[in-house]
């Protein structure tokens, strides 16, 4: 029988995990409006149907808690005990719950959650009536399955599949070019429909809602906020934006960073709250929204703001900023490693920790900056939507193509070698009254200045910031698979990464990110 049952086990762990899930979330709701009792009925039932799935795969220690829980809730609904009674422990218990599908997932035993049943049962002061004993619920028709759940590696598979086919697709269009077949040429022009159209789908099927990694947090940020003596509530908007799941798995320890940042240095405690005139309760805000090819997330606080003095002071005394360094530049110190805390607590230090943030947002090609004042802090993290597939451009420089990531293009334009600049230390020209500063990115590469009269130039942009990349020639946009750096060019901060082409030449993609950060042109 157990044989039998162990075959359902990854489904139940799935489907337990959410009703874990929902049950913390509607504690928490349930914490700040004590009075609307369709909470506890929500708990209730998620709790009897975790309480049944458990028994019916034989964890029956899973199911005796569950039926402590439901005791409790039982009492809650009839008004026999406060909510704030109880609150603590059911956190608890859920707690222990998650901890048992844990163990369960590495193959291990439930974990003994029989005192904590007992204390539930003692908190509860009238036996549970058995609900809906000897009644059976109705039964519905069949209906049609129109999701099923999917394995995270079949999906990266897929993708894996859909990456190769893309690559085939562009080998076969050079084909078509050389052959000059109307035969093949339509045949080819149809397969390629079909790759993208297959390529989309997949994709579509890795996105995930943000709110994924949004609904982790007012939990730690509830017990966060107690073990600090601070009231904080934690706002979150555009939970339903959605990523793609490689996206997903490396922003989440990023913004446990900040959001810590923000609960144990950012917001104040309510007396201090209190004497500079604001309401006691602070307010986090954890927000997502879509900007082109991108999505915008922040983390805001109305605390106290950062002391922009103290942190240009210790940026000074560690050479990390100069002393006429602008607010900007004094700002982007702290993620050098620059931390004005007096005390590092055992949560996190203010500019303690988000130098790390900054790497991983930086390693999937995104951006942080900060801003600061008498009305709190906000970190903006922009980061792409996917990581697998991207639209580029390509440009030749000497004899070798190189990709630029059509999201960081503003405008390509041709300038006469007479309309640029030589400035103090690099040249520019002038767009729309704006001075842009260009890299010449032959000189980067060590060849030859070019004797070009007419100069391509690819405006690139990162946020507000803007650079122009002078190539020898604009070539075409072409959807392209990023793979990763071999080890010797990693070391190289100019490239993000590598693609294959149809020809099956490795072209490099060009990190703009690093290319704006250093700025420093060479004429």
């Amino acid at each position: 029988m157990q044989e039998e049952l162990s075959k359902y086990k990854d489904t139940f762990l799935s489907e337990a995990k959410e009703h874990v899930a929902s049950m913390s979330k509607s504690l928490l709701k349930l914490e700040k409006s004590p009075a609307k009792l369709e909470l506890v009925n929500d708990i209730f039932r998620e709790a009897h149907t975790l309480k049944s799935m458990a028994a019916t795969m034989g964890y029956n220690k899973a199911s005796a808690l569950c039926h402590a829980i439901e005791d409790v809730l039982d009492i809650l609904k009839k008004k026999k005990m406060r909510s704030e009674d109880c609150i603590d422990i059911l956190f608890e218990s859920f707690d222990s719950l998650d901890l048992t599908l844990k163990e369960l997932k590495k193959g291990k035993e439930e974990i003994d959650t029989a005192a904590l049943a007992e204390r539930l049962g003692k908190l509860a002061t009238e036996r549970v009536r058995e609900i809906g004993k000897g009644r059976q619920e109705e039964i519905s028709p069949v209906e049609k399955i129109a999701s099923i759940e999917v394995k995270v590696k079949r999906l990266d598979l897929l993708m894996n599949l859909a990456e190769e086919l893309l690559i085939n697709k562009m080998r076969l269009d050079g084909v078509k070019d050389d052959i000059q077949n109307p035969e093949l040429t339509a045949a080819v022009d149809s397969m390629g429909r079909i790759v993208t159209d297959i390529q989309y789908n997949i994709m579509q099927s890795r996105m995930v809602p943000i709110g994924f990694v949004f609904n982790r947090f007012p939990r730690m940020v509830r017990d966060l906020a107690k073990s600090q003596k601070k009231d904080i509530d934690l706002k979150t908007e555009g939970a339903d934006i959605e990523l793609d799941r490689g996206v997903i798995d490396e922003i989440g320890e990023s913004l446990v960073h900040l959001i810590r940042n923000a609960v144990d240095h950012g917001i104040e405690t309510p007396e201090v709250r209190k004497k500079a005139g604001k309401l006691p309760q602070g307010t986090i805000t954890l927000s997502a929204k879509r900007t082109k090819g991108f999505a915008v997330i922040e983390v805001a606080d109305d605390g106290a703001g950062m002391d922009v003095e103290d942190i240009k002071n210790t940026g000074i005394k560690k050479g990390i900023i100069s002393p006429g360094a602008t607010r900007e530049e004094i700002m982007n110190s702290i993620f050098s490693g620059v931390s004005t805390t007096k005390q590092v607590t055992q949560i996190s230090g203010r500019g303690f920790g988000v130098n790390i943030v900054k790497d991983k947002i930086d390693s999937i090609g995104g951006s942080i900056k900060v801003a600061t004042g008498e009305k709190g802090t906000t970190f903006t993290i922009e980061i792409p939507l996917t990581l697998a597939i991207i639209k580029s451009l390509f440009v030749k420089v000497g004899e070798k193509p190189y990709a630029v990531p059509l999201v960081n293009i503003a405008r390509l334009v041709t300038v006469d070698k007479k309309d640029i600049k030589g400035m103090l230390n690099y040249e520019a020209i002038v767009l729309d009254e704006e001075d842009i500063p260009i890299t010449r990115l032959r000189t980067m590469f060590g060849l030859p200045a070019s004797e070009l009269t007419k100069q391509p130039i690819a405006i690139v942009r990162k946020g507000k910031e803007r650079l122009g990349l002078a190539v020898d020639s604009l070539m075409t946009t072409e959807e392209i698979v990023i793979k990763p750096l071999n080890r010797l060019v990693k070391e190289n901060k100019y490239f993000a990464g590598s693609t294959i082409i149809g020809s099956g030449e490795v072209v490099l993609i060009l990190d703009v990110a690093n290319l704006i950060l250093t700025k420093k042109p060479v004429i």
